[in-house]
């Protein structure tokens, strides 16, 4: 439960000001029953009607001050319940973007959805009760016990011999919930990950008839997750029948108790039995939100592990390199690396070396580990085996922020977001003027669309781009890259949607704009890679070529087969 005293640290006030409103508002509620017994005893039964108009008008100023207090409690209680959520869920977020990839891969994204909305819902849910439980129950059970003492001291033994049988059986019962809850919250993780993969899939799995499989792995997660589900909620469902049960046949108890006991020779009057009545219905209300609570508990400490677990989790590396400039040059030597649980690798001792300013291609298909090479030069993964470096120095040595920060990506999914063109171009350099803006829109050839829009680059984008094209959304996303300053500028894939005439123009001003930078070029098209200084070309994860286009040709069979497969005829016409 640390992590909820910690969540709570930053609203220590508003904490204070709810519970000392809820101790006021019960307080309130507590003490009509004992003047309820006093209009009885001194008022009806003595007919003075100024007693009873006295104790009626303290009644009704003690009752519109509870409704206030309810009220004022209701509205901060709200309002503190929706910030702490959105805290959380700010902390979450934060960690998860400073997490390694590999780490981010442990955890899973299913995993990261569920916790950061199921598991804080409950947390909110259980924030959202504890002044109650903390301070309403209590002085509720307490003041009740008391105050009923106060009239007769056998009435409220009786149920207090009761309500501790009721807290006992309540603790027994919900003993063994933790695992259940535990075990459903995993497997709604599962399904997560499941739905996920089943809907970005669909086409593959449609392709290949695997609709019933996909359907059996739903299905299982989805009845695993129910059955220990339906087990917690039936166990916790037990506590408060059965507590209801046992302290109505306390009240039945007590009520024969007191009519025996009224009508013997003692003191009990008939007020001090209806006070009673009353304190007893105080009293069951806050067992039963204990008891409530007593079943509740397992279930808030697996969702407080969950979230606590991120947000424990320590960073691979510190950030102490940040905003450290480096130079352009980067070597990879004999570097393996594979993904966590693959039985083989997807890189098998590369070699790679790009110098400062060069233009340098990785060619190669399908699953021959590309996307995977540029994940270890961004250094969203640490390597296997082998040295690389960046700008000279280790990546050991180096925060992946400072890597990032010398890199600009233009990913192979072109990722276009709600706003304006020049909003999603600025995602590169927040701090960049409208020229600067124009001009990459003009080199990445996205000055005649922009043109042909009265509003020019402040035209409004929808979300993932739906009013452009796919050769549009590269050339945008092509556009943000080449306004970050950087020294090494990557293009995974991101020519793929453009007609070859409008590369060759983009890479033509492309290459003046960042003369003298480095340019590492991700391509499948042997047209865009016969234009780099260099080109390696990657087969089933390790090197199998390099070279100029001219001296690939002439000595590396893979890449001449995807030449001779793309550009067609014979190589020596």
């Amino acid at each position: 439960m640390k992590y909820l005293f910690k969540f709570l640290k930053p609203y220590t006030k508003t904490v204070i000001l709810l519970m000392f409103l809820y101790a006021l508002q019960t307080s309130c509620a507590l003490f009509l029953p004992f003047i309820m017994g006093k209009i009885v005893d001194d008022g009806i039964r003595e007919q003075n009607v100024t007693v009873i108009l006295t104790y009626g008008a303290i009644m009704i100023a003690l009752a519109l001050s509870a409704l206030a207090c309810a009220l004022i409690t209701n509205s901060v209680s709200s309002k503190f319940n929706a910030r702490l959520a959105v805290d959380i869920r700010k902390q979450i977020f934060n960690k998860v973007n400073s997490l390694s990839f590999e780490q981010f891969s442990e955890l899973g994204t299913g995993s990261l959805i569920t916790r950061t909305t199921d598991d804080v819902n409950w947390i909110e849910e259980t924030v959202s009760q504890l002044p109650y439980v903390f301070i309403t129950a209590p002085i509720m059970f307490i003041g009740g016990i008391v105050l009923s003492f106060a009239g007769d001291w056998v009435l409220p033994l009786i149920l207090l011999g009761v309500s501790v049988v009721v807290l006992t059986v309540s603790s027994l019962i919900t003993g063994s919930l933790e695992k259940h809850w535990q075990r459903g919250e995993e497997y709604t993780d599962v399904q997560n990950r499941v739905v996920r993969e089943r809907l970005s899939g669909i086409r593959v799995v449609r392709a290949f008839d695997k609709e019933k499989y996909e359907h059996e792995r739903a299905a299982r997660a989805t009845s695993e997750m129910c059955n220990s589900f339906v087990t917690a909620n039936t166990v916790s469902g037990l506590v408060s029948p059965i507590a209801s049960l046992l302290l109505n046949l306390a009240t039945v108890a007590i009520i024969y108790v007191g009519a025996v006991r009224l009508q013997s020779d003692t003191a009990l009057q008939a007020g001090d039995i209806l006070a009673t009545i009353q304190y007893i219905a105080l009293i069951a209300n806050a067992v039963l939100i204990l008891s409530w609570t007593i079943s509740f508990i397992p279930h808030i400490k697996v969702s407080l592990k969950r979230v606590g677990a991120i947000l424990d989790t320590q960073n691979t590396r510190e950030d102490a390199s940040l905003g450290y400039e480096l130079e352009g040059n980067i070597s990879f030597e004999k570097v393996s690396f594979a993904y966590q649980n693959a039985q083989v690798n997807s890189l098998n001792d590369v070699t790679f070396d790009v110098k400062q300013g060069e233009i340098v291609g990785i060619i190669g298909g399908t699953g021959s580990g590309k996307t995977t090479l540029v994940k270890l030069l961004m250094d969203f993964y640490p390597a296997k085996d082998g040295v690389r470096t960046f700008g000279g120095k280790d990546y050991e040595e180096l925060t992946p922020a400072t890597v990032r920060d010398n890199v600009a990506i233009a990913l192979q999914k072109s990722m276009i977001f709600e706003g304006t063109i020049a909003d999603n171009v600025r995602m590169g350099n927040r701090d960049a003027t409208d020229e600067q803006v124009v001009e990459v829109l003009k080199i990445a050839q996205m000055d005649e669309f922009v043109g042909s829009k009265e509003e020019g680059i402040n035209y409004k984008l929808t979300q993932a781009g739906n009013n452009v094209s796919g050769g549009q959304k590269q050339r945008i996303n092509i556009a943000r890259t080449i306004l970050k300053p950087a020294s090494v500028y990557v293009f995974d894939d991101s020519f793929s949607a453009l007609d070859y005439l409008t590369e060759a123009n983009l890479r033509k001003a492309l290459n003046q704009y960042l003369k003298n930078k480095t340019q590492i070029i991700v391509t499948q098209r042997a047209a865009t890679a016969m234009r780099c200084d260099k080109v390696y070309v990657l087969d089933q994860g390790s090197v199998v070529g390099v070279g100029t286009h001219k001296e690939l040709l002439e000595n590396c069979p893979t890449y001449r087969e995807i030449y001779q497969s793309q550009m067609g005829g014979d190589i020596n016409e």
